[in-house]
């Protein structure tokens, strides 16, 4: 079975999950916490604006179609906030790139992957942002 890979031992990283579909958070929330992250999920963009304010988290995996607030105003309130605004997110969809791409190139600290998500291309561009914009 393929896993992701553990953070670094010394500071166990916090990771927001945010998708409207309920089993892929609980893949990825396990496949997290099963290596040691610290986990919060939730399943709209309110939900994440809050729970980054709240947690703080070293890096946001999100969807970009989800209820009430899509991925893209999501990151645009997320950096419109103090708080949130250096937060890296990583954008995991079902979503054209061709819709995606143009949007997450002039973004700051944002990437794409595109579901079903290869779980050793996530670990692999999460090792990338979280020591790229280790704060």
């Amino acid at each position: 079975m393929i896993t992701l890979e553990n953070p670094k031992k010394k500071s166990i990283k916090t990771v927001l999950v945010i998708d409207d579909d309920p089993q892929f958070v609980k893949l990825i929330r396990d496949s997290l916490m099963k290596v040691g992250y610290t986990v919060h999920c939730g399943y709209d963009g309110h939900t994440a604006v809050n729970l980054a304010e709240t947690h703080r988290p070293d890096l946001i995996l999100m969807d970009v179609n989800m209820p009430y607030m899509n991925g893209f105003k999501t990151l645009e309130r997320l950096r419109a906030r103090e708080k949130t605004s250096r937060i890296p997110v990583i954008f995991v969809s079902e979503m054209f790139s061709q819709t995606v791409a143009p949007i997450v190139e002039v973004a700051p600290r944002a990437a794409y992957l595109k579901k079903p998500v290869d779980l050793i291309d996530l670990s692999s561009l999460m090792r990338q942002f979280l020591l790229r914009y280790a704060a």
